[in-house]
C-alpha cells in the first residue's frame, strides 16, 4: 500500500469559482501544441494509476478539492494563461471541471468542485487555457481519500498490571504492548476496491505524563498492527498517552495507561511447606517433619517448633535446608500437637510459616491380678485363676484424663473364636487417672477370656483419641 500523505493539498476553495471555458477542459480540445503545459509541484496530489498517493480531509469531508499547479509562462504577448483541471471518480460514477483566474502569475490554485468520498480513489490532469485552445495535458495524477481516523490503541504492561501489585521498580525496563486497528470507510467489510480502500495502520506517537504532540516520539507499526515500547520509568504515578496514525495521517483519540511505579518491590512472597509421615500416632511415637523451601535470595536457615496441646510452643531444631530445599527433623507424639516452620526472610524473599497438625491417641496400660498361677496356649500367655477368686483388671491412661471415660470389654473363647461377652459402661478415671474392674469367675471354671480396656474422650477432651489397650487373656480352673 502507497503510504505518501498529502492531506493539505485537499481543502475547501476559499473564493468563487472562475467559470469554465466554453470547451469543456474535459474535452480537452481544440489542443494547441505550442501552449504550455502545466506543472505539477512536489507534493500534490499525485501519485499513478498503480500506486495513488494517500489524502486525508476532514469527516464528513468537502464538497471540492484544490491543486497546485505551475503555469510556465504566465503571459505570452500579453496574454495570461488560466490553469483549468479536469477530475473524476475512478469508479467512474462522477466527473467535474475547475479553473483558475486567469492571473499572471506562475503558480495557481484551481478549485475543483467533486464531492469525495471516504474510502473512493480519484483521478485527474492539468491544462492551461488561452481563451480558444487548451496545453496538452499533464499525466493524470491519482490519490485515494482516507477520511477516518484509526481506533483507540489498547495498551497493556504485565509487569504494571491494571488490577494487583507492580512486579518492578523504577530503574527496571518495562514493555508496554501497543496494538490498534485501522477504520474502515462507511459500509466496508474490508479494504479493497476503488471503493473501500483504507490506508492502513503505520505508526504510534506516544507521551509519558503529556499527550503527544508535534515531535512527539513514534514506533512503527506492524503488519499486525502492534508495537512495542521498552522503557524505565522513574519512581511516581504516571500516565503513557498513545495515538495511533495510518499511512494517510489521521490520527486516532489518545489511549491513557495509568501505572504506579514503586522505588522498590516488597519481598517476594517464600514458598515455604511443612509435612509429617503420618496425621495419627500412638502415644510418644516418632514424628518425621519434613520442611521444604523453595528458591531464596540468600538465607536458607529453617527453624521446626513444637507446640503440644496445652503445652508451650519449643524448638525442635534451625538448621540449613539441603540441595533439595528440605530440613528434617523428628519428635515425640504424646497429645495433639501443632509443628510450625519458620523462613525468617533475606533480602528479596518475605517472612515465610507453615503449619502443620498432627493428633495422638492416649495410651492405655492395663494390669490384670488375682491369679494363682499362668500357663500358655499356644504363643499365648495366660493367667490363671480358681472359679472362686475374682480377677481385677486396672487401667491406666495416659496422659493423665482424670475425670474422663473408661469402659472394659470381655470376650470368651469358644468353638474356635472369641465371642463378646460383655461391655462395661464408662468408669470415670480417677486422679491417678486410672480406673478398674473385678470379674466374678464363680461359673466360669474350665473356659478362657480375654479382657481389655478402652479410652472414650468426652468433647472436652481435644488434647488425644480415644483407644483401645492390649488384650490380657485368664483361664478358670476349680
Amino acid at each position: 500500500m502507497n503510504r505518501l500523505r498529502n492531506g493539505a493539498a485537499l481543502l475547501l476553495a476559499g473564493a468563487l469559482v472562475t467559470a469554465l471555458p466554453a470547451v469543456a477542459a474535459a474535452d480537452g480540445t481544440p489542443v494547441d501544441p505550442a501552449l504550455p503545459t502545466p506543472t505539477v509541484p512536489a507534493g500534490t496530489s499525485c501519485g499513478s494509476a498503480d500506486s495513488p498517493v494517500w489524502s486525508t480531509v476532514s469527516t464528513p469531508p468537502p464538497a471540492g478539492f484544490s491543486v497546485q499547479i505551475g503555469i510556465p509562462r504566465p503571459t505570452v504577448n500579453g496574454v495570461s494563461y488560466q490553469g483549468v483541471v479536469h477530475a473524476w471518480d475512478a469508479d467512474g460514477t462522477q466527473s467535474a471541471d475547475g479553473s483558475a483566474d486567469r492571473l499572471p502569475v506562475t503558480s495557481q490554485s484551481v478549485y475543483v468542485p467533486l464531492p469525495l468520498t471516504d474510502g473512493h480513489t480519484y483521478g485527474w490532469h492539468a491544462s492551461t487555457y488561452d481563451g480558444t485552445s487548451y496545453s496538452a495535458p499533464t499525466d493524470p495524477c491519482y490519490f485515494r481519500l482516507d477520511g477516518s481516523a484509526p481506533v483507540v490503541p489498547a495498551v497493556t504492561n504485565p509487569d504494571f498490571p491494571p488490577e494487583g501489585s507492580p512486579k518492578k521498580a523504577a530503574g527496571q525496563p518495562t514493555t508496554f504492548s501497543i496494538s490498534a486497528a485501522e477504520s474502515l470507510p462507511a459500509g466496508c467489510a474490508a479494504a479493497d476496491g476503488p471503493d473501500c480502500a483504507a490506508s492502513g495502520l503505520d505508526h504510534f506517537v506516544y507521551g509519558l505524563d503529556q499527550q503527544p504532540g508535534i515531535g512527539a516520539a513514534a514506533l512503527p507499526a506492524d503488519a499486525a498492527g502492534t508495537a512495542n515500547l521498552t522503557v524505565a520509568l522513574p519512581w511516581g504515578v504516571h500516565t503513557l498517552y498513545v495515538d495511533a496514525v495510518d499511512a494517510a495521517g489521521n490520527r486516532s483519540s489518545a489511549a491513557a495507561y495509568q501505572l504506579t511505579v514503586p522505588s522498590q518491590l516488597p519481598p517476594a512472597a517464600t514458598d515455604l511447606t511443612l509435612a509429617t509421615n503420618a496425621s495419627s500416632y500412638d502415644y510418644g511415637a516418632t514424628a518425621k517433619l519434613t520442611a521444604h523451601l523453595g528458591q531464596t535470595d540468600g538465607s536458607r536457615t529453617v527453624a521446626l517448633y513444637a507446640q503440644p496441646y496445652d503445652g508451650k510452643k519449643t524448638l525442635v531444631t534451625t538448621g540449613q535446608a539441603d540441595a533439595d530445599g528440605d530440613l528434617t527433623a523428628t519428635y515425640k507424639v504424646t497429645r495433639r500437637t501443632t509443628f510450625t516452620a519458620e523462613f525468617a526472610g533475606d533480602d528479596r524473599q518475605a517472612p515465610a510459616t507453615a503449619a502443620r497438625t498432627v493428633t495422638a491417641r492416649a495410651r492405655v496400660t492395663e494390669s490384670l491380678t488375682g491369679s494363682y498361677t499362668t500357663t500358655h496356649y499356644g504363643s499365648t500367655l495366660y493367667r490363671v485363676y480358681h472359679h472362686t477368686a475374682k480377677a481385677k483388671q486396672t487401667a491406666t491412661v495416659a496422659p493423665a484424663k482424670p475425670g474422663q471415660c473408661a469402659r472394659f470389654q470381655i470376650q470368651r473363647y469358644a468353638s474356635g473364636t472369641w465371642h463378646t461377652e460383655t461391655t462395661s459402661a464408662c468408669r470415670a478415671l480417677t486422679s491417678q487417672s486410672t480406673a478398674a474392674m473385678s470379674v466374678t469367675l464363680t461359673r466360669s471354671a474350665g473356659q478362657r477370656f480375654r479382657i481389655r480396656a478402652e479410652y472414650v474422650p468426652s468433647s472436652k477432651d481435644t488434647g488425644n483419641l480415644g483407644t483401645w489397650g492390649a488384650w490380657q487373656y485368664y483361664a478358670v480352673r476349680r
